[in-house]
């Protein structure tokens, strides 16, 4: 069929500028583009509007899914081709003949150097010369666009459960026609049920169950398998995940990566190529039809526990291995929150919460994750009363997280919990350690000193570096400075600094550098203090430690003050108030901080600048620490300091 110019009757075009631009152009230069994705992602339409920029009145399409059979493909293409004209052959609905498609596609590009050939499939052709083009959903503008011009609302959380897709939000906008917006949204929980309309054209796209049903029958019997088993995860996912909780007696490891392939092949899966490896996941609407699938085949409770238990697995690995690949296992862990937070809520349901929500200690304490942390961990102490080891790390982290928070009388709760629950003591160390960084923040340096000492020694004994020994070090250190002995202090960071670097321990080495610059300051030598302060900046903003950042950016105001620099001074001190007021705690500023400054004289002078600490108030903690950097330098504000 000859397309007609125009829009062909399909109205407006919505979107896909990008990939209008890029696909036309390489049109100009290849002989074969095949679009590819998931159904209902809009390839077809995309498609239609490509072909009518590169070939206006010379394009023909021939939709696969309606040729009668294998034998009529190739008769009813060279009809199609028979016209006057013909530059551009658009095939759609490849997929439903892939092979047939593939073999005669080679075919009348070897027969004819001047067709170009458009194809429209869930699955690439795999031929020589295709140039493969995925398409994801619409970006949330668009969709929100998209469901505007047909329905007149604008819902971006309607459009986001969506996926973006522009067959689903089609659906939706006919389901507003006679639904409230937070009707749509409800029955969201039932998309298969809700996404109908009988009165569309093709029947795979009446329905959206029957849209990803056409995929589900592409697939072979093993990837459906594997498809309703992967709907377990949350999110992205990689082939050890998927090899360990997806296989059993029916197929094995060594199918996996096949498998997969075959699933990304068919646009059930995306494919994403991330620092950490490659990682793949499922559109909602793809997972929630392979989890239907899977609790038909009664297989549901038995996938998710593996997947509890490969969580749980890599949390100990990651654990183990944290002192030395940190940042590594920061980002890692950071891809794979959603997974997590499923296998703690199956653990909350199995006996294994406290397990994962102890093992996690350093995601919560290092990573700027202490609000989730303490959820998790909270649940998990609520559910589960059980004595024994895994309660009592859990107690021990949770005051961790508790202090770093600002929480000081829940960290004393759960100090006391853990010691009332460990009559042996084999948490002592760590009890004692957390006990005096509790009284170091309280300004309590002279009741945090035999605590620490203790607390060390333990772990010297115990051989345990981390998170035993260097925390306890620098929590040591604070209270030796904010005792006043800076000399001593000294000594402590220069032998912990020395061991983090055998060690290759990052995290621990900023707080470290960051009380370091505080020494400095101390002894009178800001420039050392400014350089030492900015690392243990930089390094905290690596793991995403937000307490750690704002402690930095006030820091690093108190230094410029006292370099003279008032007014940038009074920019960072007011953009750290407004990043501690943002972490949601009371304002955790260091006991050190006071003998380097007072802090009514600072306020003082900040007073006089109040154009710039009207300023500050307004950054957000990344614009705060890449100007505390030097990195981010706003131009100053027009008025002269305020009572001048």
């Amino acid at each position: 069929m000859r397309m007609p110019r125009g829009d062909g009757g399909m109205g407006a075009f919505v979107g896909r500028r990008a990939e209008v631009a890029e696909i036309t152009a390489l049109l100009d230069r290849v002989r074969l583009v095949t679009l590819s994705g998931s159904g209902g992602v809009g390839k077809t339409r995309l498609g239609l509007e490509i072909a009518g920029r590169v070939a206006p009145g010379t394009a023909v399409i021939v939709d696969v899914a309606a040729v009668d059979g294998p034998e009529a493909l190739a008769p009813a293409v060279t009809c199609a081709l028979g016209g006057p004209d013909v530059s551009l052959l658009v095939l759609d609905t490849c997929e439903a003949l892939i092979d047939q498609v593939a073999s005669l596609v080679s075919e009348l590009l070897t027969a004819d150097p001047r067709l170009r050939v458009l194809a429209i499939s869930r699955q690439s052709l795999a031929v020589s010369g295709e140039h493969l083009r995925v398409l994801a959903g619409l970006s949330g503008a668009e969709a929100c666009t998209l469901l505007a011009a047909l329905s007149g609302a604008w819902l971006p959380e309607v459009c986001d459960r969506l996926d973006g897709l522009p067959l689903a939000i089609e659906l939706a906008a006919v389901r507003l026609r006679t639904m409230s917006p937070a009707d749509v949204l409800a029955g969201l929980d039932d998309r298969f049920g809700l996404l109908v309309d009988d009165s569309r054209g093709p029947s795979r796209h009446r329905a959206l169950a029957t849209c990803i049903g056409w995929s589900h029958r592409l697939c072979t019997v093993g990837e459906r398998l594997l498809w309703a088993r992967a709907s377990v995860f949350a999110g992205e996912f990689d082939l050890e995940a998927a090899t360990y909780v997806c296989q059993d007696d029916e197929f094995g490891a060594e199918d996996m990566a096949d498998m997969i392939a075959g699933l990304v092949d068919k646009s059930v899966l995306l494919r994403r190529q991330t620092p950490a490896g490659v990682r793949f996941r499922m559109l909602e609407g793809l997972r929630e039809f392979g989890a239907g699938w899977l609790a038909r085949l009664g297989r549901q409770g038995a996938v998710r526990l593996r997947h509890r238990d490969f969580y749980l697995r890599l949390a100990r690995c990651a654990e183990a291995e944290w002192r030395g690949r940190q940042l590594l296992w920061c980002h890692r862990l950071r891809l794979e929150l959603g997974n997590l937070r499923l296998a703690l809520e199956t653990g909350m349901e199995t006996g294994t919460g406290l397990d994962l929500a102890g093992a996690l200690w350093f995601l919560w304490v290092c990573c700027g994750m202490q609000e989730e942390g303490r959820h998790h961990l909270d649940r998990a102490l609520a559910g589960d009363r059980r004595a024994g080891p895994a309660r009592t790390k859990a107690l021990w982290v949770c005051a961790w997280v508790a202090a770093v928070q600002g929480d000081l009388p829940s960290a004393e709760g759960r100090l006391s919990e853990c010691r009332a629950g460990d009559p042996d003591g084999h948490a002592a160390a760590y009890v004692n350690q957390l006990r005096a960084q509790v009284a170091a923040q309280r300004g309590e340096a002279a009741r945090a000193m035999p605590l620490i000492r203790d607390a060390r020694d333990r772990h010297r004994s115990a051989g345990d570096v981390f998170p035993g020994l260097l925390p306890s070090s620098t929590v040591m250190a604070a209270s030796l400075l904010a005792g006043g002995d800076v000399d001593a202090a000294v000594e402590v960071l220069t032998d912990c600094l020395e061991l983090c670097e055998a060690c290759q321990e990052s995290w621990t080495r900023s707080h470290l550098r960051h009380l370091r610059a505080q020494a400095d300051c101390l002894r009178g030598d800001v420039a050392a203090a400014g350089e030492h302060a900015r690392e243990a900046l930089r390094t905290a903003r690596l793991f995403g430690d937000r307490v750690a950042q704002a402690s930095g950016v006030e820091l690093i105001g108190v230094l410029a003050i006292a370099e003279g620099r008032v007014e940038r001074g009074a920019t960072l001190l007011a953009a750290a108030r407004g990043a501690w007021s943002a972490l949601g705690g009371g304002h955790l500023r260091s006991p050190v901080l006071a003998l380097i400054s007072d802090s009514a004289a600072l306020d003082a002078k900040c007073e006089r600048f109040g154009n710039f600490t009207a300023r500050g108030r307004k950054f957000d903690l990344e614009t705060a620490v890449s100007f505390a950097l030097g990195e981010k330098e706003t131009p100053p504000e027009e008025g002269r300091p305020t009572g001048s």
